[in-house]
């Protein structure tokens, strides 16, 4: 039986070292050091949560990197196309009348009002 400073002496407790609250001080401050490190392993920036969100965002990034890279080759392609090299013609004249809305005589254009908007 535990036999406090303040409590009197009993049949039981005779013999014994009286139990003290300050005994109890180092196993309570390890205790609490235990479980604000596993929360803190668990929740925190650099703890399990933390861990898991930089795995999405690594994902996110990998997937808006090979649409940037798929992006790049087309415009890479385009300069490669309408570069003195390789001028390629055609390419020339349909991004001529895309940009500068130009026609030639012989041609009929005909709108279509749904894109238009």
């Amino acid at each position: 039986m535990i036999r406090f400073v303040t409590s009197g002496l009993s049949s039981q407790t005779v013999g014994q070292e009286p139990f003290r609250l300050r005994q109890l001080l180092f196993p309570a401050m390890l205790l609490l050091m235990v479980v604000g490190l596993s929360s803190q392993a668990l929740k925190g920036e650099r703890g399990l949560t933390g861990w898991m969100q930089l795995e999405l965002d690594l994902v996110e990034r990998r997937t808006e990197l090979g649409q940037l890279e798929t992006e790049n080759n087309a415009l890479q392609m385009q300069v490669y196309r309408l570069s003195n090299e390789s001028l390629d013609v055609d390419y020339l004249d349909e991004r001529a009348r895309h940009v500068l809305g130009l026609t030639r005589v012989d041609e009929t254009v005909i709108f279509n009002l749904t894109t238009l908007n």
